[in-house]
This record gives structure tokens, C-alpha cells and sequence, in this order.
């Protein structure tokens, strides 16, 4: 057994010394090759030559305007200037109902009017320049009065001022108004003989001037027009009113 030992060994020896060998060969190739590539002199490349850039233009200021128009973040930033509309103006304040008329009657001091602010307060006795609610009386005759009310003129006929609701006025200044119905009327009593000559109930009577004609007695309502006479009641200084009929 000893000899085939001993040529087992030799077998190992001469194995490893084939590796040594092979070893050393391929670690001197390798650094003749990284000699040789180190010791290479690179030829130098001139480089480009680089000219100059040149200097953008300034963009005109009307370019500009698309940035300002056209803003993503903020759509109503543009040159457009909104100007807020004028508050509207208050409507206007409604006029109060006019005041209501019961009669005229003239005076040596002027025409006067029994009036009240409306249909059932008291009556007051007014003249041109006199307020009667929220009117003031600018002008007055036995045919129109002419009302000022915020700064405005109203003119209105008498006979369409006159209360024909049926509600009797309270008397607070002067003689009270009469109340229109059946009832016999101040100023004119039912059991006054009619004349011969006077028309029937409810119309114009005898002539008391080209202008007026005298009540006959009948029981027509304050206002009521019959052959372009108007029936009116004026205040009267010694107490019960006057009745008569105007021409228009």
C-alpha cells in the first residue's frame, strides 16, 4: 500500500503545482495588459468652439394684457372696470286720502270750508292757508280747493270732496255737518210750506242770485247735481247751516 501512496501524493503534488503555474501566468498577463494601458498617451481633442447666445428681444407691453385676461386663478382679474349700479331710488310715499268737504260759505274775511281729515272725524272750519291733516290749503272758493301735500299740488272740485259715506261728522271746530238721509237736513225744515211756484223735492229752487238758487225744502244729500246745480251746506255764524244750490 505504501507505493501507491507515495504515487498518490506525487499525483497531488504535481496537480498543484500545474495551478501555481497556471496562476502565475495569467497574473503576469494581466498586469503586462494594465502596463500597457496606462503608459497610452491620449491625444488631446480641441474642444468646439461655443459662440455667443443671443439677447432675447423684450416682448411688447401689449403682450402683457393676455396674462391679466386670461388669469386661471382668478377669473374676474381683467382691465375691465365694473362699477357698481346706483342704489334704486325709495319709492315713492302714497299719497293720504283727501280730505272730505261738508260746505263753503262766504264770509267778509274770506270763503271758508267745513272739512274733516276723514269720512266720520270732526269737522273743522278751514281757510286758504289753514292745514287740515296732512294738506295744507293753498287755495279756496265755493267751486274748487287747491290741497299742498309733500311739496305737490292737488286741485279738486268741491262737490267731489263731498262725504257721501252717510257718516255723520262730529262737530270740533265751528257747526257740525248734517247727516244725509231721510232725516230732515239743518237749515231746512220738513214742514215748510212748499209754494206754488217751488219745484218738487230733490231739485234746485228759487233763483237767489244768477249763480245760486235756494234749497226747497228737499232731502237730497251734500254733493248731489241736478240741471248743472250742485246742492251744498255752508257753516253758518248764527247756527244751523245753509242749504243751497251752486251753478257749476
Amino acid at each position: 500500500m505504501k507505493p501507491k501512496l507515495i504515487a498518490l501524493n506525487l499525483l497531488l503534488l504535481a496537480g498543484v503545482c500545474a495551478v501555481a503555474w497556471q496562476a502565475r501566468v495569467k497574473w503576469m498577463q494581466a498586469r503586462a495588459e494594465r502596463e500597457a494601458n496606462l503608459n497610452i498617451r491620449i491625444k488631446p481633442v480641441q474642444p468646439p468652439r461655443v459662440s455667443a447666445i443671443p439677447k432675447p428681444e423684450a416682448p411688447p407691453a401689449v403682450k402683457y394684457a393676455d396674462v391679466a385676461n386670461k388669469n386661471l386663478f382668478a377669473a374676474d382679474r381683467n382691465p375691465t372696470v365694473i362699477i357698481d349700479p346706483p342704489p334704486a331710488p325709495p319709492a315713492p310715499k302714497p299719497m293720504p286720502p283727501l280730505p272730505v268737504v261738508y260746505g263753503t260759505m262766504s264770509l267778509p274775511s274770506g270763503i271758508k270750508a267745513l272739512m274733516a281729515e276723514k269720512s266720520g272725524d270732526p269737522s273743522v272750519v278751514v281757510h286758504t292757508g289753514d292745514m287740515i291733516g296732512s294738506f295744507k290749503v293753498l287755495a279756496l272758493n265755493s267751486q274748487k280747493v287747491t290741497f299742498e301735500w309733500n311739496n305737490k299740488q292737488v286741485e279738486k272740485r268741491i262737490e267731489d270732496l263731498a262725504d257721501r259715506s252717510g257718516a255723520p261728522a262730529s262737530a270740533s271746530q265751528g257747526p257740525a255737518a248734517p247727516p244725509p238721509g231721510p232725516a230732515a237736513q239743518p237749515g231746512i225744515s220738513p214742514s215748510q210750506p212748499r209754494g206754488p211756484s217751488d219745484p218738487p223735492a230733490g231739485r234746485p229752487g228759487r233763483d237767489l242770485s244768477p249763480t245760486e238758487k235756494a234749497c226747497s225744502g228737499d232731502n237730497a244729500p251734500p254733493g248731489t247735481v241736478v240741471d248743472g246745480y250742485v246742492k251744498q251746506f255752508s257753516p253758518s255764524p248764527f247756527g244751523p247751516l245753509n242749504c243751497r244750490w251752486t251753478k257749476q
